[in-house]
Formats: structure tokens, C-alpha cells, sequence
């Protein structure tokens, strides 16, 4: 193939940036990528490993007189996420990203780039095949469905796996380091309330407008969640005059906070309950914070439905979602800032019966636990069935790391004009707090090189940072 990135050491990482991004590698089609980095290992000789997920380990065997060394484990996922602009034609199932490169920066035409984390792979490949490099044992673990869940780490077979050392290269910041992620719970309440015919007048009530954002890194923000806020105004409005729920629904992520939601109601004096809305609505406003302040809030008559829920189910509903933990529960008591522990109610929605997801975080498992005692109980007291679908383990800050004390040192060594590096935590997901659990033991961290905009069509590299954290990583696997 043409290869267009030229001047960039070392030149063969950059050449296999541009062949990955010829081979379609959406979440769950990760095939052709895991047949290349097979082929990849074949050709030299390298011993690897595939599950039937696509995951991909392969091997690199000691330097001579490293025999004795502890391996390390480079890590990082071979899925994308799939974004275009709408003129944009482009089938993600089998043609080729176009890639731009312009002052030192990539960026792919009107679609994402993939260098979240298309970036660890090809440092991954450059590492394995680099002969001037004295390293121990090395082991590069390419997951798979990272942006769907983490369900490639997930389901990997850990004793494939020898090496305790573990660099993640997700990462989308040069110079900072993560050591501490949330794990994650997955819940549903599910209500099935009796249903009556329709009586009285109907009612709309709607809630629009609001920020939203991402339930670990805005959770702190003081960000409203639109389901709650309707249903404040629900129960306000309840604790006066009584009515039937017909439905509610709202957000379309777990792990996002809900801008829009929407419920329909019975009532018997329309005209009153949307003056007693509006009322309690006006006591909102003033206390927005700055991101919220285009909150729309409408009540309106609506189409006539065919039945709705009775009183003492309602009821039920409004307890559920006005006792429910949500946003932050608890602070780090190690790490100043860190937010530990929090709950975010992502979907409502109502068919049959009506469903409520709640995604909980938290860096210790301990409080996760204590959270989900309080689902259970909460689900009790109001006659909801609690289904927890998934958890996954999260990343307890180690203030007694060796590698995040490597890392600052060569990093300050290496680049002692640049800011001094930073060891952070956050309140996200990385695949190293599952790869931990299943390795019983570990130290971690991990580093990546700047990108912007990811999982977007605007996402950017930069392509002297990957230069730069390359540089980094071959250092820190040869300690």
C-alpha cells in the first residue's frame, strides 16, 4: 500500500497505524484485526495465543541475560467506535478509513480515527518486533468489545498469562498516568403494576434541555438527571392531588446522564395540575448550575391512552425514584477529588412493564457492595424486581505502586522540559481493574499518547506524542 505518514520514528509503528485502519474494526467485528496480528506473529516467529472472541496475546520471549527479569504486559483493544458525519458516506463493515494527516496531526475524513486505541495496538506491534530492545519477557494482550462493555477482558482466559507488570495503553493523555479506575454494576428495577382502564384527563409532562454528560467524569458536576426531575415535579404534584401513571420514560445510555425525559398522567382537573407543575418548576430555575440553565419544562393535554397504572402503584414508582441513590455517594478518602462511589438512573422506559436502569461505579468493591444492599432493599420496599445483569471489578489506587514510581522518574528524565508527569485516578472504566481480578495480583498503570475528540468524527492524534510515548514505553518495559 501508498503509506503517507513519513518522517515519524519509528517508521514501521507508523505503517502499521495506516494498515489497521484499512481493516474494519467496529465492536464485535474484530475478526480481520485479530487474522493480521495473528499473521503479524507468524511472521516472526513469535509464539501468541486467540480465543474464539478474537482476543490476541502473543508472546515475546526474554532478551539474553533478562531471562530472570519479572515479564511485563503491554495492553490495549483492537475495536473503534463507529461514528460518521451524516454526509458522509461510509460502510464501517468493510471499507477503509481515509486518513488526513496535516501539521503533525491525523485525523480520519468525516469518520472516527480508531486511535482510541488503534495507537496501543501499533505500539504494541513495534515493541514485539523491535530487535535493538534488552526487555524480559513480554506479553501484549490485544482485547476485544472494550467500547461495548470490556467484553473481550472480561472473558480472556488469564492463565494464558504470566506477567504481573501490567501498562495499559488507553490512555489519551501525554504526561499523566491513571492508576485508579471504577469498576461498574449493572442493575434494572422492573415494576409490573396492575393495569386499570383510563380514566380522568390526560396530561404530558415533559423535561428537555439539560447538559447531561458522562455518569464517571460529570457525575460530580451537580449536572440535574431529567427522570429525576420529573419525577420531583411528579411527586410534588402527587403529595397534592393524586394521580395514575400511564407511563415514563427517558435517557438512552446507562452510563449517561439523562438530558430529556417525558411521562403521561391521568388526572382529574388538567388545567389544575399544570398550574401546580408550573409552580413547583418555578422553584427550579434558580438553582440550576450554569450548564443546565436551557431546562425546558411542559405540561400539556395529550392523546387520550388506553389504561394506566393504579394509585398505590404509582405511588410505588414515585418512592422508587424519589429514594433511588443517584450521583455521588461517596469521595476518595486517599485521593483529594476523586469521586469513589456513585449511582446514575441512565434509561426509563415503559412497555409492558416499566424498567429502570441504574449504572453504579466504584473504585472499591466494598462500597459497590454497600450500594447494591441498598438497591436490593429499595426494591423490596417497593415491589420491584431487581435483576443485576453484569459488574465488573474496578482499580483501587496503590500509593505504594513501583511502576507509577518508574514512570515518573523516566518520564522526568526523559523530557525534563516538559510539565512534570502526573499520576491521576479516575471515576471511569479501564479494562486493567478486570485483567487485575483475573490475574489475582498485579501492579498497573496506564499512559497513552494526546488525542481529542474521541469517539467522534473530529477525533485527532498526534502523532509526535505517539513518538514521544513510544520513546516512554520501550524505556519502562526494559527496567
Amino acid at each position: 500500500m501508498e503509506y503517507i505518514l513519513k518522517g515519524y520514528e519509528p517508521e514501521n509503528l507508523f505503517r502499521y497505524f495506516e494498515e489497521i485502519s484499512s481493516i474494519p474494526r467496529g465492536s464485535g467485528n474484530e475478526k480481520g484485526i485479530a487474522d493480521y496480528l495473528v499473521a503479524f506473529a507468524k511472521a516472526r516467529g513469535l509464539k501468541y495465543y486467540r480465543d474464539e472472541m478474537h482476543n490476541v496475546a502473543i508472546y515475546r520471549p526474554a532478551s539474553p541475560g533478562m531471562e530472570d527479569k519479572e515479564p511485563v504486559m503491554l495492553q490495549g483493544h483492537t475495536d473503534m467506535v463507529c461514528e460518521k458525519n451524516n454526509d458522509v458516506q461510509h460502510d464501517f463493515t468493510k471499507d477503509p478509513l481515509k486518513l488526513i494527516e496535516k501539521n503533525g496531526f491525523l485525523k480520519a475524513d468525516g469518520t472516527t480515527l480508531g486511535g482510541d486505541d488503534g495507537a496501543a495496538v501499533v505500539m504494541m506491534m513495534a515493541i514485539l518486533e523491535d530487535k535493538d530492545l534488552k526487555a524480559p519477557a513480554i506479553e501484549c494482550l490485544f482485547t476485544v468489545q472494550e467500547e461495548t462493555g470490556l467484553g473481550g477482558a472480561k472473558h480472556f482466559d488469564y492463565t494464558k498469562l504470566s506477567a504481573c507488570r501490567i501498562i495499559n495503553l488507553d490512555s489519551e493523555c501525554e504526561g499523566v498516568a491513571t492508576a485508579s479506575c471504577a469498576g461498574s454494576m449493572n442493575t434494572t428495577f422492573v415494576f409490573s403494576p396492575k393495569r386499570l382502564p383510563f380514566a380522568g384527563q390526560s396530561v404530558k409532562v415533559s423535561v428537555s434541555g439539560l447538559a447531561g454528560g458522562h455518569s464517571g467524569g460529570d457525575i460530580h458536576l451537580g449536572r440535574k438527571n431529567a427522570i429525576l426531575l420529573l419525577a420531583d415535579l411528579l411527586s410534588a404534584l402527587y403529595d397534592k392531588e393524586p394521580f395514575n401513571l400511564v407511563s415514563i420514560s427517558g435517557g438512552s445510555k446507562r452510563n449517561a446522564i439523562p438530558r430529556e425525559a417525558e411521562a403521561v398522567i391521568a388526572v382529574e382537573d388538567r388545567d389544575a395540575a399544570i398550574d401546580e407543575i408550573k409552580k413547583v418548576a418555578a422553584n427550579i430555575y434558580p438553582i440550576l448550575v450554569k450548564e443546565d440553565k436551557k431546562l425546558k419544562i411542559r405540561a400539556s393535554r395529550c392523546a387520550k391512552p388506553t389504561d394506566m397504572t393504579s394509585y398505590r402503584d404509582t405511588s410505588k414508582m414515585l418512592s422508587f425514584l424519589s429514594l433511588l441513590p443517584n450521583g455521588v455517594i461517596g469521595m476518595s478518602a486517599s485521593v483529594k477529588g476523586l469521586v469513589e462511589t456513585s449511582s446514575n438512573l441512565g434509561i426509563a422506559r415503559t412497555g409492558e412493564q416499566f424498567t429502570f436502569d441504574v449504572y453504579t461505579r466504584s473504585s472499591v468493591e466494598s462500597e459497590a457492595d454497600a450500594v447494591y444492599i441498598k438497591l436490593k432493599r429499595l426494591a423490596k420496599e417497593t415491589d420491584a424486581e431487581l435483576l443485576l445483569l453484569d459488574r465488573e471489578a474496578g482499580w483501587t489506587f496503590n500509593p505504594d505502586s513501583k511502576l507509577q514510581k518508574d514512570y515518573l522518574r523516566v518520564y522526568s528524565e526523559m523530557f525534563p522540559d516538559a510539565p512534570a508527569p502526573r499520576v491521576e485516578a479516575i471515576h471511569a472504566g479501564l479494562e486493567c481493574g478486570i485483567i487485575l481480578e483475573g490475574l489475582g495480583k498485579g501492579d498497573a498503570i496506564s499512559i497513552g499518547p494526546n488525542m481529542r475528540d474521541i469517539h467522534s468524527p473530529a477525533e485527532t492524534l498526534d502523532l509526535r506524542s505517539v513518538e514521544r510515548t513510544y520513546r516512554l514505553l520501550r524505556a519502562l518495559v526494559q527496567i
